[in-house]
């Protein structure tokens, strides 16, 4: 983590396979169902967003010929990390949703068999950009960028900023586990940065995992842009089908 001038922990990025610090405009604090801060996420815009964008594209040549069970290998990786840290993620969730632990130790278990179970099929060498909300901030971004790299594209996640950690420390987990620097990154923020992905040339596929409404909200802000928009539970089928047209 960083330290904004008020000595608030913030959250980093996660680009070119490593924690990137950027001092935005704007930080958003999180807090807990008590009203503690606990850290704050940095919102972003369009030059952090073309910069993730520059590192994925850089690690696509290599990470789309790697063979299924290099692929398959790295997913699992990332699926006995989480298991070994499944406290810590269980208890970012239940800081940043307010769910209970019951519920946050079911999302865990949830993303370790989604990454488990995820196919390797061969996909178009694609960059996606992979945006999801506050419902599922564990499983969604882990689908998300499970199902593309799975399929030998890239990804630049953009987390909820109100409940972003998850993924963060889900990016680290890919990068530890061998995917090529910058096969996935994470970008923080919010309206400005969803509008930098979908008008960067660079990203081939937007998709979006979470609630119908919030994606209605999205496809409005990014214009005549095409999103895919999945439920949590949905993203591996329909964005692996995506990657082959």
């Amino acid at each position: 983590m960083m330290l904004t001038p008020n000595e608030a922990p913030a959250l980093p990025l996660w680009i070119g396979g490593r924690a990137y610090l950027t001092m935005a405009p704007v930080f958003r604090d999180i807090q807990n169902a008590a009203g503690e801060v606990l850290r704050k996420v940095p919102l972003c815009g369009a030059d952090e967003v073309a910069t993730a964008v520059d590192n994925a594209r850089l690690a696509l040549p290599t990470w789309s010929a790697a063979d299924v069970e290099t692929r398959r290998g790295c997913l699992k990786s990332v699926a006995d990390s989480l298991d070994r840290y499944a406290g810590h993620f269980a208890k970012l969730l239940v800081e940043e949703t307010g769910c209970d632990q019951g519920v946050a130790q079911a999302e865990v278990a949830a993303t370790i068999a989604c990454l488990r179970q995820m196919p390797a099929p061969h996909g178009q060498p694609r960059l996606v950009a992979g945006l999801s909300d506050n419902v599922a901030p564990l499983l969604a971004p882990a689908a998300l960028a499970a199902s593309a790299l799975a399929a030998g594209a890239v990804v630049v996640l953009k987390p909820s900023p109100l409940a972003p950690s998850c993924a963060l420390a889900l990016a680290e987990l890919f990068t530890r586990a061998g995917v090529p620097d910058g096969a996935c990154n994470l970008v923080q923020g919010d309206e400005a940065v969803l509008k930098a992905l979908a008008e960067h040339p660079g990203v081939d596929l937007l998709a979006f995992a979470g609630a119908a409404e919030l994606a209605e909200k999205i496809q409005s802000l990014i214009g005549a842009r095409t999103l895919v928009a999945l439920a949590p539970a949905a993203v591996t089928g329909t964005l692996q089908a995506a990657l082959q047209d």
